[in-house]
């Protein structure tokens, strides 16, 4: 439980944070639906990691659901709040954006459980 909160919450302040650089750089403006949405949207892709703890299911797998579930949240509160205009090209714009900024963090992530695992292992090893 402990680890799906921690999780939970690096989403929020992830997700908090490219809202924040968003809302300077195109200098947007924000109500309290937007606030909330984005700490749902964070506390989602934050709780969907949850899937790689299913030893029984390969990698690309769980980058699918990881990345499909979070896309699917993302087109939802932006459809709520009229974030992205349901038209194609910004659809589409908003999606691979989306993709990309998801795909940087995610192997960001995978960076540092692979060092963190590397440690361990040298520690062990030392044993």
């Amino acid at each position: 439980m402990n680890k799906i909160l921690k999780s939970t919450l690096q989403g929020i302040g992830i997700g908090s944070s490219i809202m924040l650089i968003f809302i300077a750089i195109f200098n947007v403006t924000i109500d309290f639906l937007d606030v909330i949405s984005v700490y749902l949207f964070g506390a989602i892709c934050g709780f969907l990691p949850i899937v790689y703890e299913f030893d029984n299911l390969p990698l690309p797998i769980k980058l699918i659901i990881h990345l499909g579930g979070s896309v699917i949240a993302f087109f939802i509160l932006s459809t709520i709040n009229h974030w992205v205009p349901l038209q194609p090209e910004p659809l589409i714009g908003a999606l691979t954006i989306f993709t990309l900024i998801f795909l940087v963090i995610w192997f960001i992530f995978l960076i540092f459980n692979v060092q963190q695992s590397k440690k361990i292992n040298t520690k062990l090893k030392n044993m």
